[in-house]
């Protein structure tokens, strides 16, 4: 069976590793010359599998008035014409209900949890290198709201087999001495031991070429797509800049761009881009040694190999990937205050990526109308953490097998 895979990012090579090594031909096809050069390239690092709390929740409800009108807010919504931003708006604002959030919480941590395991696979399986770390992450909480709030979450998330470490701030100091030099307040963290961090990018990389030596995976970069062909109720080919690409299967992973393709063949994602940034810098002996995650600023810090990488920040402004320097001064600041010993002159990398999200923040996977079209797409800020999970239940479906997980919320009929 051939099978072609739009995207080469982080769930498009997850998913042709799980294809290749069931036994399928698989072809994978990406505009760019690597792959995960696009939103897996440069992302906050974490595999976070405990954090499962939807940004649609009671509890940002009442701030995001207040977020709108700042430039430095965690989340912001910059208002424009564009129907399916208010469309996917109002789905945030649905989802905003204790009940619902509830539910999406147990349905990405069910996800986050089953991922764990399928990472833990695929490292064995393949034994790549990607600055892995397994050290957990440390949550770190500058109020005693946030930390009530924290804690309320995880007891939540524990009658689900989740339980994270609640910390004093000396504790927090002993597990990561270099925030003893912090200007900030430090009231308290969560360690969340279960949870680990690498380069999603060289990640992606190793794999594709594992995969690509060891099953004869085909990546044809620097092929752009410019429309799906659909015959008799089928997906028929796929019309690139280097000719048809025909298949018998094929597997939708183009992140925040799957929407525009898909509706050109009547299918509509409620999937919309949520712009993120990062900081990348040289790690000296005062940047932190295991991933961290800044509740205050929702701000996450990565310790990958000889680098430190920041990152943080959802802004919602279209297909705009232009990096908006008034959202990484604050980002600078923020770290700049909580590591003021690392190394601030060197030249700093900055760059920013789409996220696909969808209003749940669950991802959608699995069929579509058309009987040999899968979707891969729909994460957000939780792509890497997903990834491995995400590809086996894809892998499972296009097989005719029954998930090893139950997929409730997880499917385009559940976004209805």
């Amino acid at each position: 069976m051939k099978i072609a895979i739009l995207g080469s990012g982080l769930l498009g090579v997850t998913t042709a590793y799980e294809l290749a090594r069931r036994g399928a031909e698989v072809v994978v096809l990406d505009r760019q010359s690597t792959s995960g050069a696009e939103t897996s390239y440069a992302n906050g690092g974490q595999l976070s599998y405990s954090h499962a709390e939807p940004w649609a929740n009671a509890a940002v409800l009442p701030k995001l008035p207040g977020w709108m009108l700042r430039s430095d807010a965690p989340l912001v919504l910059r208002p424009r014409a564009d129907w399916q931003m208010m469309r996917w708006g109002l789905g945030f604002l649905r989802n905003c209900t204790p009940a619902r959030a509830d539910s999406n919480c147990v349905n990405m941590l069910r996800l986050g949890l089953y991922s764990r395991q399928k990472m833990a696979q695929l490292r064995a399986a393949t034994n790549i290198a990607f600055d892995f770390s397994a050290t957990g992450v440390l949550h770190i909480f500058s109020t005693q709201h946030e930390f009530e709030h924290a804690r309320r979450q995880n007891d939540f998330q524990a009658k689900f087999g989740c339980n994270q470490k609640v910390l004093t701030r000396e504790q927090c100091l002993e597990m990561e001495p270099t925030l003893a030099y912090t200007d900030r307040i430090l009231i308290g963290g969560m360690h969340a031991d279960m949870d680990e961090c690498g380069d999603a990018y060289m990640f992606c990389n190793n794999l594709a070429a594992h995969i690509a030596e060891k099953y004869g995976v085909q990546f044809r970069y620097g092929v752009s797509i410019d429309r799906l062909v659909t015959e008799q109720n089928r997906m028929a080919a796929v019309k690139t800049s280097q000719g048809d690409v025909t298949a018998d299967a094929f597997v939708m992973a183009m992140g925040s761009y799957a929407p525009l393709y898909l509706r050109q063949i009547g299918i509509d994602l409620p999937i919309y881009p949520m712009k993120g940034y990062s900081l990348t810098l040289n790690a000296n002996e005062h940047c932190p040694n295991m991933s961290i995650t800044d509740g205050t600023y929702k701000i996450v810090y990565s310790r990958l190999g000889d680098r430190l990488r920041i990152a943080g920040t959802a802004e919602f402004a279209g297909y705009n990937t232009k990096i908006n320097e008034g959202r990484i001064t604050p980002i600078m600041a923020a770290a700049k205050k909580l590591f003021p010993k690392a190394d601030w002159q060197q030249e700093i990398k900055k760059w920013a990526c789409l996220r696909p999200s969808t209003p749940t923040g669950a991802p959608i996977l699995g069929r579509t109308r058309y009987p040999n079209l899968f979707l891969n797409s729909g994460r957000g800020t939780l792509g890497w953490t997903q990834a491995a999970g995400s590809a086996a239940i894809v892998a499972d479906i296009m097989e005719g097998k029954t998930p090893e997980i139950m997929t409730l919320g997880l499917t385009l009929g559940d976004k209805k």
